[in-house]
């Protein structure tokens, strides 16, 4: 294994120096598209959450207006009980306004039956949703458990599993990857990320962002790479080759991308901070099938 490892590095090491300026070209290009990719994402998830808040205030005001119809009606069968009493004692209240007020109760009954049953199917449209939602709530925080009991190793080695915003974060320390200013991933982080890849292939809904970061020291090194940006998309590119190798993983699932310094956890004042923002981030985002089914139906 370790002369594999060896061989692919030389050869990466020669392919890099070979690079042409219409090869970056390229994967910048590339790099851009999978950018789009991943803020498109964001973007769903956002309007899912807007649709759902919309559907909350449709139930509100539906709910509203079917109190007032009960209302009315209630008040339009008492006046019709005290034209009857009227009519009965007295027999002077006339047979036309008895039928105006019973027409006039009709349609009030026959509007509040639509808007219980529009009220009846926003609910269920409702439930439906927040089952789904909780569904992939519960999906994601057993995600979570399965990565962080996998890489129980390497907590606080370089490593940790968060959970926010919806997703899963894995971030990995450079110093736990790669050494300073080089892409070539070290054993201790080659070993952390076949467990991830064990993960990755057992949940198969599962989106995977892996990002690059740098902190804001300018890239010193020589050849293909002129910057942070480049250091941060080689970087993400190669743990995204790590982890497909020798595994099921659908490439379509991964999205490589490259923040170079410009994403950082703390400031980059200090030696300790400039070691939190140098890291790499596998990101799982759940995906949102059901979901976007139900709003889109």
């Amino acid at each position: 294994m370790k002369r594999i490892s060896i061989l692919i590095v030389s050869c990466l090491l020669a392919f890099t120096s070979c690079v042409t300026s219409k090869k970056y070209k390229e994967l910048e290009s590339s790099y851009n598209k999978l950018k789009n990719n991943y803020e498109n994402l964001n973007v769903k998830s956002n309007e899912q959450t807007g649709k759902l808040k919309q559907l909350t205030d449709e139930i509100a005001k539906l709910n509203s207006e079917a109190d007032a119809l009960r209302e009315q009606s209630r008040t339009m069968k008492k006046q019709y009980e005290d034209l009857q009493t009227v009519q009965k004692n007295l027999s002077t209240t006339s047979q036309k306004e008895m039928q105006e007020l019973l027409r006039k109760i009709q349609q009030s009954e026959e509007s509040l039956q639509q808007k219980e049953d529009e009220l009846r199917e926003k609910n269920k449209r409702y439930m439906e949703l927040q089952a789904a939602m909780e569904k992939q709530a519960e999906a994601l925080t057993m995600l979570k458990q399965k990565v962080a009991d996998a890489l129980v190793g390497f907590e606080g080695k370089g490593l940790s599993v968060v959970q926010k915003n919806g997703k899963v974060y894995v971030s990995v320390d450079e110093k736990l990857l790669f050494k300073s200013g080089k892409w070539d991933i070290e054993k201790p982080g080659l070993e952390a990320l076949a467990e991830v890849s064990k993960i990755l292939e057992q949940n198969t809904d599962i989106n995977i962002v892996v990002e690059g970061h740098t902190d804001n020291v300018k890239y010193s090194g020589t050849g293909a790479l002129i910057d942070n940006w480049d250091l941060s998309v080689k970087r993400a590119t190669t743990v995204v080759r790590t982890l497909l190798k020798n595994t099921t993983i659908d490439p379509k699932r991964i999205t490589a991308a490259g923040r170079g310094e410009f994403v950082p956890l703390d400031t980059n004042e200090t030696n300790e901070g400039k070691q939190k923002n140098r890291r790499t981030e596998i990101i799982l985002t759940p995906k949102f099938d059901e979901l976007l089914d139900i709003l889109n139906n």
